[in-house]
């Protein structure tokens, strides 16, 4: 199963790399003329910052030659943006970050499109509602997660998960949902011990899935898919192209939906679990969740090429992890083994706690695929769990362990488990373009795209 999670990434990754310089044209040339608003497609690598995408490039690349893969993201950077929340911190979390390109108004850590006194702020995705577009969002992690909420709700918490998914499942725009297509994770909230929406969803009209492979037969808007009880499981640990899947489905439903009414649509497309691969160090994780995003936005790009009447926007909420290639002096990144590495780290350290230590090397050894010392494996095997602790939070000294052994080996830094307050890049190709360019602050990137729907 994992050589064929890596034989589907390698190939993705070359389908990605060999396509992307000819079906959408440099983010410098000039867009046709359009009479009418441009679709919106707004994309967001969770936690992607720089050198996220310089980690990507370099892994795609191969070691010892002249030049370096292209990537789907290199012609279409335009500038950089600040992601700094309304509060004295510099760093920003996820739903305040979201608010702000969701709102074009900054606000608290955690807020959910509300702004710092906690009024409501009217979000891209309702004034397009408003203005009769398409609508819709796609992620790897649950849809009531803190991008994908603040698109579409209000609340003063990221963590009311229970109360964004009861939102979702009102219906509370023209008789009608705040959505046309919702993609992702976050089953369980919806089907909860004290009330099942799915029922009353499919009575209504909404089209429920829960298995990916589902989107197949979907000829009509709208749908909901949770296709797993919380997030999506890591890329590395499980099928990379899920999220150009459920990105190519959504604009195939967005499309034929535009073409019969005349509307745009708007959609947010989120590479979620970059961030969440960032917060636990895990670089063959991050390079990994890389790849997942990097083909969605091929996707998009083709889509583009068919449809020059469609705006894209990439950038990311903040940068997670502080992020180093190269470490501890060495003037290094070992590429070779970061690809190398066949599970997550959090995958790893689930099993571990599964087996007897006596079998743990026999199990790391194929995964880990790296020349693990005996000092480190003593480290390991030394290591106890926090039994005290519940979930990841038990599995945490392992996780280090793991963590610090595959620093040392490919030589990756890591500065932080949070966020940091770096800039991160923006990129942008279509009717618009050229309001996105130089250095700006997260906020203009919502006010130029609230304008477009105006």
């Amino acid at each position: 199963m994992k050589s064929l999670t890596l034989f589907s990434l390698t190939a993705l990754s070359a389908l990605v790399l060999s396509s992307c310089s000819a079906t959408a044209p440099s983010a410098t040339t000039v867009a046709p003329h359009t009479t009418s608003a441009p679709n919106i497609i707004f994309m967001i690598g969770d936690g992607m910052g720089f050198e996220y995408i310089s980690a990507y490039r370099y892994a795609m690349s191969e070691l010892g030659q002249s030049e370096l893969a292209p990537t789907p993201f290199d012609d279409l950077l335009v500038g950089a943006a600040t992601t700094y929340p309304d509060d004295d911190t510099w760093v920003t979390d996820s739903a305040a970050g979201a608010t702000a390109l969701a709102t074009g108004v900054k606000s608290y850590n955690g807020a959910i499109a509300l702004d710092a006194n906690k009024n409501p702020q009217q979000t891209l995705m309702e004034l397009a509602r408003e203005h009769g577009w398409g609508t819709g969002a796609v992620a790897t992690v649950q849809v009531n997660h803190a991008t994908p909420a603040s698109f579409f709700t209000h609340h003063p918490s990221r963590r009311m998960y229970n109360e964004i998914a009861d939102s979702y499942a009102a219906q509370i725009t023209n008789g009608g949902w705040s959505y046309d297509v919702l993609l992702g994770g976050g089953y369980s909230y919806f089907h909860r011990d004290d009330v099942n929406w799915l029922p009353q969803l499919t009575e209504q009209g909404m089209q429920v899935l829960t298995q990916l492979e589902e989107l197949e037969t979907v000829t009509d808007l709208p749908v909901l898919g949770l296709f797993a009880p919380k997030a999506l499981p890591f890329a590395i640990d499980d099928r990379p192209e899920r999220l150009a899947e459920m990105t190519q489905h959504a604009l195939r439903l967005l499309d034929k939906q535009s073409q019969q009414n005349g509307k745009p649509f708007a959609l947010m497309i989120e590479g979620s679990m970059i961030d969440w691969c960032g917060h636990a160090n895990d670089i063959a994780c991050a390079i990994h969740e890389m790849a997942d995003f990097a083909a969605a936005v091929q996707v998009v790009r083709d889509y583009i090429a068919t449809n020059p009447n469609t705006l894209l926007v990439i950038t990311a909420d903040h940068s997670t992890g502080g992020l180093t290639l190269g470490q501890g002096g060495e003037y290094a990144w070992h590429t070779d083994k970061v690809m190398g590495i066949n599970s997550s780290i959090e995958t790893m350290a689930t099993t571990l706690a599964q087996l007897p230590r006596e079998e743990w090397r026999d199990y790391l050894t194929p995964v880990l695929n790296l020349p693990v010392t005996d000092e480190q494996w003593q480290r390991l095997l030394s290591t106890q769990f926090d039994d005290s602790a519940q979930g990841r939070e038990r599995l945490y000294p392992i996780h280090q362990v793991l963590a610090s052994i595959i620093t040392e080996h490919t030589r990756t830094g890591w500065t932080t488990s949070g966020h940091t307050a770096v800039d991160v890049p923006v990129m942008a190709y279509g009717p618009g373009a050229d309001k996105f360019r130089g250095y700006i602050n997260n906020i203009d990137i919502a006010k130029a795209l609230i304008q477009l729907v105006r």
